[in-house]
């Protein structure tokens, strides 16, 4: 996986035992607000941590992917900045010089946005930046 060490050692924690301690976070926060029945928050966790601690390997998936695909991360994310790099090259990107005109640039986009994080990377005025002429190609 492409989560650094104490990410993962982070993960393994992840459970109902941990739901008193959550509830003064942002996440806890914004499934209260929106969950229709915010007392269920500690079976979320349960949830979540049996889904975090499962092995997943997307990388067939992310290579199979047809259409234009565009990766923004942090570059203080949790995840690897290799392992965004690595994601895009399983897409075509960063095989080859683009070239001067940019005729051998694929339609995947990869933005490692800086001063940014795992939990406030889609916070970031950059990010429109990035994506606007994204979604403007065609």
């Amino acid at each position: 996986s492409g989560w650094l060490p104490d990410v993962l050692e982070g993960m393994n924690g992840i459970s109902s035992a941990i739901a008193e301690s959550m509830r003064n976070t942002p996440m806890y926060e914004h499934y209260a607000d929106v969950a229709p029945r915010p007392e269920d928050f500690p079976q979320l966790l349960d949830k979540m941590g049996d889904l975090m601690r499962q092995e997943n390997d997307s990388t067939a998936d992310i290579a199979g992917l047809s259409m234009p695909v565009m990766l923004i991360y942090g570059d203080a994310d949790s995840i690897a900045p290799s392992h965004a790099a690595e994601f895009f090259g399983l897409l075509g990107g960063g095989q080859r010089d683009a070239g001067w005109d940019g005729s051998g640039m694929t339609k995947h986009r990869l933005a490692i946005l800086p001063g940014t994080t795992h939990y406030n990377v889609h916070e970031s005025p950059l990010v429109p930046m990035v994506v606007k002429p994204f979604l403007a190609e065609e």
